[in-house]
């Protein structure tokens, strides 16, 4: 009887859970609808396609899809682990090392974040330009290699890491090299899983940079891939349901 008290105190918050989670992949349920059925039945009523059809998937994969999306992978991949790498090792000499105009170095850093994309959009253009990168994977993701807001993260979190642990790693005669490896490293796996989850998450959702820096279809992106398919297929939604995003 006990069990069944229990159960039946918790069901109002499963049912609210339940209907919670029925609305969060009600979007995803009607774009896979709409993605089995013919132009004629697309407004049609129902959740239920009337006739399925897989016409729509066999339209959608004439376009380059899997090359968009090796593209989007390599570049967010990319991406990612230079700001992993550029940020811990930067927040580890600002935290760390003793030399002069750390704070001036920091403070460049904050500025660095208050600045807005625009500016600083097109002098990474022309730079591009001038290096010759233009159509190539160099101009998708080296100008995006470091990431001043990873740096000021990163540096918060190396700030709590208790001294006693850089102490004993000094003692046992452990380089920076080591110390990185084995104290900062370690501690710093929340934060660096955070911070490569936004970075990947930003890289994969450019969609202005790419579209000026490249020339070919072989290069584009999968946003921008998405964003032919629903121009050529303006009014075939049932083609660019099945299309990735």
């Amino acid at each position: 009887m006990r069990a069944v008290r229990r159960l039946a105190r918790a069901l109002p918050t499963y049912a609210l859970a339940a209907g919670y989670g029925l609305l969060l992949t009600l979007p995803l349920l009607s774009l896979l609808s709409a993605s089995l059925r013919s132009e004629g039945d697309l407004f049609a009523p129902g959740l239920l396609p009337p006739r399925p059809t897989l016409e729509a998937y066999r339209e959608v994969l004439e376009y380059p899809l899997g090359r968009y999306l090796l593209n989007s992978l390599l570049v967010s991949a990319l991406i990612t682990l230079g700001v992993l790498g550029s940020s811990l090792l930067a927040a580890y000499a600002l935290v760390r090392l003793r030399f002069p105009g750390r704070e001036a170095l920091f403070g460049l850093a904050i500025l660095l974040l208050l600045l807005p994309g625009e500016v600083t959009f097109l002098p990474r253009y022309l730079l591009v330009d001038w290096l010759g990168w233009l159509d190539t994977y160099q101009a998708l993701a080296v100008p995006f290699l470091a990431s001043s807001l990873g740096v000021f993260l990163l540096r918060q979190h190396l700030r709590t890491i208790p001294e006693d642990y850089f102490d004993a790693a000094r003692i046992d005669g452990a380089g920076h090299g080591q110390i990185l490896r084995h104290v900062v490293l370690p501690f710093s796996a929340p934060a660096l899983g955070a911070l490569g989850a936004l970075s990947f998450l930003g890289a994969w959702n450019m969609y202005l940079w790419p579209l000026v820096v490249t020339r070919s279809r072989e290069m584009q992106t999968i946003q921008i891939g998405l964003k032919y398919i629903t121009e050529e297929e303006v009014a075939k939604w049932n083609v660019v349901a099945p299309g990735p995003s």
